[in-house]
């Protein structure tokens, strides 16, 4: 499990006395604050990634919670060294190992696959300009079908489609699918 953090964006939306900001710029304040939306991901090895966004600057201890629920009890659980997921993984019994430097890594122990899907967010990122951040989760189920989807054919992406929308069919109104999660 790891965070990514992107800067706020509300691109197409005029908001009275903000100053727009333009692609490139940094934020206003430096390190991690309210300007910058947390990415949070955990990903298995050879199966499902998680990833959502559910505020802004460092992620507390009730937001993980809140992510926790699509977390299983019992799972290993690789960490960077942050504080704010103890109180997720005890309340799932989770086996936590802190991964704190690359020295700490060794050919099982590391954090590179989720290394690797933070660099594919920020490559689309950068190919899209920028993304909205009220739209950033729908980006993410977006990214994960990318990054599940690597190295399948045409065939097998569209099977893969149809059986993640398999039960879905009973939504039909647009006001519906804005509040449904479609990449669970």
């Amino acid at each position: 499990m790891d965070e990514k953090y992107t800067s706020y964006n509300h691109k197409g939306t005029k908001i009275d006395g903000v100053e727009p900001k333009h692609r490139g710029t940094p934020a206003a304040k430096r390190g991690l604050s309210n300007q910058q939306v947390c990415i949070i991901t955990a990903i298995q090895r050879f199966g499902h990634t998680i990833a959502r966004t559910l505020n802004y600057g460092k992620p507390s201890s009730i937001d993980l919670l809140r992510f926790g629920e699509s977390l299983e009890s019992k799972s290993f659980v690789m960490l960077d060294g942050s504080n704010s997921y103890n109180e997720l993984l005890e309340s799932k019994n989770c086996t936590k190992k802190v991964l704190i430097s690359h020295e700490s890594y060794d050919k099982f122990n590391h954090l590179n696959t989720v290394n690797s899907f933070h660099k594919l967010i920020e490559e689309r990122l950068q190919k899209y300009k920028g993304v909205a951040s009220k739209y950033i989760n729908r980006y993410n189920a977006l990214f994960i079908m990318q990054r599940e989807t690597q190295g399948m054919d045409n065939t097998e992406k569209l099977q893969y489609v149809l059986l993640r929308l398999k039960n879905i069919y009973k939504i039909t109104r647009l006001k519906d699918l804005k509040n449904e999660w479609l990449f669970v």
